[in-house]
């Protein structure tokens, strides 16, 4: 599904790229080397594109493609015109010879696709497993499922409870007054400064006529507004955060006086933070600290909804409940969840314990340290991380008390002042250029912690905190006033008057640069004369409990494969080892992709630029070649074949190399590409760490987006349920655009079929993909590629269509939007409406979700929970203007790993918007179809259901996956994992976006 060619002639606000050159080479060198080879058997094509990326990249005379990198963020497709004219001719230049190379080996051209479907395994019933990694599956196991209703209920007493979440209500007032209160905050600002009388008329005068025009988001009020409206929720996340551990504190009545002095404390040091970093008799000049060159000020550091995140234990606000806007009281309020991290192992490392991990961090005799510190691709980022654990860690844990001493008395914890201490050892070596004074400061940070034993008090919060959380008894609701202030210090002052007669009234940093302002927003409990503006808002905390409804369903599926042909793609390691052990595995046939493991690691030069231009090269060769030799073998065969991508990777899971990182995400980029007119997934196994068990999973991911039949207890009515999900990834932009709208996106999409074939029947299977590029204007209109998907949808017979996207306003305080549409993106009205313009019968549902954690009260078995009553999903977000409501809820019982590691589990919650799509799309038909209870809303929640219990990737203890939708939206999906960066360190490269616009070359006949 293609709308056409949409190459990008540069941009006078973008980076123009120009990759002429680099296609040139491609192409020069594929005329030398030819990269196939059949092996003797004929059973197996051998891609060696690894030593065609190669010799690309060890030539030192290619140009940057980017050819001004300063201010950039990312460069994808905003070809030069030279690049655009030629783009086209190039990439089919170097298809048509890779096709020459082919035909040498099958015999001649008229031979490809008999070579094509030599390779191809022509049924896949045919496979039989037995735990042995040769792509055999057991296709034709029946598998029985159940799934079981849960109960909102106010009333029944918790120890009868099943789970238990504990819900935070962010209410912001006075929305509607913000703009008037910032105004006049800036006038009383502009009169307390010594102008002379007709000067300080001019002067407002002047503000009068910026405030005046609503639209210029560019001046300074209407930055300052943006602010407030982008920034505050993150601070009072990041402030509700104090308010929950405060909360806890409040209802604990543990006997343990030593744990509760250490919550006392926590509470007092993260305080203490926020007291430091607003301290308006600093400078910004003395929160400046640097490290291996790297310079951060600490104001801005932690003034970000992020900054207590890196504490071993600290509470997460985590899980998007709700939402909504009240004009006539002028009230936003956000429904959140909270899971509370308890200084849980890092998997990722090992297994060590979080606290241990982050000292890792600040370590420079550690592994991690040195290594990361060295590392030219993240040596920038590293030490950043470094001096903001350094910071933390000191504020939070500093402390001469030995909790193991004979004469310890833990109320000694609540009298440390950790700033005079930071302030006078740790600050001053911080600001100096002495690196090897730093790292002694480091480890002298570190040995202090083990000195004093702070794991040893961290252990007694832990258990403290797991007890109280884990409590049967409801906690009490309660309510937390506080106030969002903007602080003085934001406006220029008596010393930079003449600024404010050219306009200007805020600091030239935070004009720059929005997030810089954030230090200037505060919250507090109380009212503060140092501001110019203050909003009222309240937290309130409510204890929630989920309880057996005692309903229980039960169904069966199996795979529905028969005649599916399959193309069978390795990516292996180019080593004895490898080689040997994929030989003896797959008997069968098999496209291979050798690379050497090791090959990226030696494209890094620390000595030179920040990141090696030979490591782009290399990348952008192999990503060229790879797809265009499966574009040349899936031209000749036959169609909706699978494409099944395996991957072997020798590293350690903990630590792997750069070119098995690269090609895990190469092959789940292609997986997107392929699967618009084929099926495809990718798996990987690591050979150190290979066992039956892992086996068996590993072949149930692969093949879990192949068609599957359901048998339902009762036969339902709904034919067919269309279910979209749309994300977007941007590929061509700057730090700090004027024009934003000009910006290029990649937008990304899935469609997942739902069908009611005969009885009780229903196939759940993924239909096709999508991706195309657009400017940001474009994006949030009508994107011609959603719009020829819904027709091709439409002309199949669907009419009913679940839409999801990333949800739309979940971080903003909308005080700003001066357009209804603004805010919305892909679910604006103007999007939705031309959805619906498709077919007159056409149903479209908004939909959006996330995840929450709820904590298991009791020994839930390896089950999956829903709930669908609307009334009751209320209790989680009521009000009268609901504008964001949750419809249903999903959650599986899994517990993995270690009980230390299995203290929350997942729901996931999805909502739908009203109210906001008048004259476009009737409230009365969602509220019929989603919200009422009525058969057709009963048979979308199970359709729902059955493809989250399709994707899910084990072979054993069957349950809805929660984050089915984890390949397109996300910090996992395909958009995210497409990015590499440029030949610049810091400008990212969208191979998505670049692969696109190749795939529409490819496709121009």
């Amino acid at each position: 599904m293609t709308s056409g060619n949409t190459l990008r002639e540069g941009s006078g606000d973008l980076a123009p790229v120009e990759y002429t050159q680099l296609l040139q080479q491609i192409a020069s060198i594929i005329r030398q080397q030819n990269p196939f080879q059949l092996s003797s058997d004929k059973q197996r094509l051998i891609i060696n594109i690894d030593n065609l990326a190669n010799s690309l990249a060890s030539n030192t005379n290619l140009s940057d493609p980017l050819a001004s990198p300063g201010g950039v963020h990312t460069a994808s497709v905003n070809f030069t015109p030279n690049c655009r004219e030629k783009f086209p001719d190039l990439i089919r230049q170097i298809r048509d010879l890779l096709k020459q190379h082919l035909a040498a080996i099958a015999g001649g051209e008229a031979n490809i696709p008999a070579l094509v479907q030599s390779l191809i395994i022509d049924d896949l019933t045919s496979l039989t497993g037995a735990g042995q990694l040769n792509l055999g599956y057991n296709f034709r196991k029946s598998n029985n499922l159940q799934r079981q209703k849960l109960t909102i209920d106010t009333n029944r007493p918790g120890s009868q409870s099943l789970l238990k979440l504990h819900k935070i209500t962010i209410t912001v007032a006075n929305i509607n007054q913000i703009s008037s209160q910032l105004a006049q905050g800036i006038r009383n600002h502009i009169d307390n400064l010594p102008w002379e009388p007709e000067e300080r008329q001019d002067i407002q005068d002047d503000f009068n006529r910026i405030i005046a025009d609503e639209s210029d988001m560019l001046s300074d009020f209407g930055q300052m507004r943006e602010l407030i409206d982008t920034e505050s929720l993150g601070r009072l996340k990041k402030h509700a955060q104090i308010v929950y551990l405060k909360h806890l504190l409040n209802h604990t009545d543990s006997t343990d006086t030593e744990g509760v002095i250490y919550l006392r404390d926590l509470i007092r040091r993260l305080e203490i933070i926020d007291d430091y970093i607003t301290d308006s008799n600093k400078a910004d000049g003395d929160y400046e600290v640097s490290y291996a060159g790297e310079k951060v000020n600490y104001k801005n550091l932690f003034s970000r909804a992020e900054a207590f995140d890196a504490l071993p234990i600290i509470p997460i606000i985590d899980g998007y409940l709700g939402e909504h806007t009240d004009k006539n009281r002028g009230t936003v309020e956000f429904i959140l969840g909270v899971k509370m991290k308890l200084n849980n192992p890092v998997q990722a490392r090992g297994g060590e314990e979080s606290f241990q991990y982050h000292l890792n961090i600040i370590n420079p005799d550690s592994k991690e340290h040195q290594e990361q510190i060295a590392d030219p691709n993240d040596q920038e980022t590293f030490a950043r991380r470094v001096l903001r654990r350094v910071f933390l860690y000191y504020f939070i844990f500093a402390s001469p008390c030995n909790p193991l001493a004979d004469n310890y008395d833990p109320n000694s914890e609540l009298y440390y002042d950790p700033v005079t201490s930071f302030e006078s050892r740790v600050l001053p070596i911080l600001r100096d250029d002495d690196d090897e004074a730093k790292k002694r400061l480091f480890r002298g940070i570190v040995k202090g912690f083990t000195q004093y034993n702070v794991a040893h008090k961290l252990a007694k919060l832990r258990t403290l905190l797991r007890n109280l959380l884990g409590r049967q008894g409801i906690l009490t609701k309660d309510s937390y006033p506080i106030y969002i202030s903007v602080k003085k210090g934001i406006l220029i002052g008596e010393s930079d008057m003449d600024n404010m007669r050219h306009g200007s009234f805020v600091k030239e940093s935070v004009g720059k640069k929005i997030k810089e302002g954030l230090q200037y927003i505060s919250i507090g409990e109380g009212t503060d004369t140092n501001s110019i503006c203050q909003i009222p808002a309240t937290i309130t905390i409510e204890d929630m409990r989920y309880f057996d409804a005692g309903e229980t369903e039960e169904l069966s599926w199996k795979y529905h494969v028969a005649g599916i042909q399959m193309l069978p793609v390795l990516w292996t390691p180019n080593s004895d080892y490898s080689r040997k052990f994929y030989r003896d595995a797959f008997p069968h046939q098999l496209v291979v992709f050798p690379y050497d493991k090791d090959r990226l690691n030696k494209k890094q030069q620390p000595k030179e630029e920040d990141f090696s231009p030979s490591s782009f090269v290399y990348r952008f060769a192999w990503m060229v070649l790879a797809y265009t030799c499966l574009h040349l073998l899936l031209d000749n065969a036959p169609p909706k074949l699978f494409v099944s991508q395996v991957r072997l990777h020798e590293g350690d899971s903990n630590n792997p190399s750069y070119a098995e990182e690269f090609i895990a995400d190469l092959s789940k980029t292609l997986v997107h590409l392929l699967s618009e007119t084929h099926r495809s997934n990718s798996q990987g196994f690591r050979l150190n760490t290979l066992d039956t068990f892992k086996v068996r999973n590993g072949l149930s991911s692969l093949y879990s987006v192949l068609p599957k039949r359901f048998s339902l207890p009762n036969t339902p009515s709904l034919d067919k349920l269309a279910i979209i999900v749309v994300s977007a990834r941007e590929s061509d932009g700057r730090f700090s655009s004027k024009n934003r709208q000009s910006r290029l996106y990649n937008m990304m999409g899935e469609v997942v079929s739902i069908r009611h074939l005969v009885d009780n029947q229903v196939e759940v299977e993924r239909l096709t993909t999508f991706s195309y590029n657009y400017r940001q204007r474009e994006l949030f209109d009508k994107p011609s590629i959603l719009m020829d998907t819904v027709s091709q949808l439409y002309r199949q017979g669907y009419r009913h269509f679940l839409y999801i996207a990333e949800a739309p306003h979940t971080s903003t305080l909308h005080i700003t939007r001066t357009e209804q549409d603004e805010g919305l993106y892909f679910m604006s009205p103007t999007i939705i409406e031309a959805m619906m313009a498709q077919g007159s019968d056409i149903k479209v549902y908004p939909v959006f979700c996330d995840k929450y954690y709820v904590r298991k009260l009791s020994n839930i078995k390896s089950a999956s929970f829903y709930i669908e009553d609307t009334e009751q999903l209320t209790h989680l977000s009521k009000d009268p203007h609901q504008q964001a409501v949750v419809f249903f809820n999903l959650f599986n019982g899994i517990s993995v790993g270690k009980e230390e590691e299995r203290f929350y589990n997942g729901v996931l919650s999805y909502s739908t918007i009203l109210n906001v799509y008048e004259g476009v799309l009737k409230d009365l038909r969602i509220r019929e179809d989603l919200l009422d209870d009525t058969p057709l809303k009963r048979d979308i929640l199970q359709y729902i259901t059955l493809f989250h219990f399709s994707r899910f990737e084990k072979t054993t203890d069957l349950q809805v996956k929660l984050d089915p939708y984890d390949n397109i939206i996300g910090d996992k999906s395909v958009g995210a994992l497409s990015i590499f960066k440029q030949m610049t360190a810091k400008v990212e490269f969208n191979s998505l976006a670049f692969l696109t616009e190749m795939r529409n070359a490819l496709n121009l006949r």
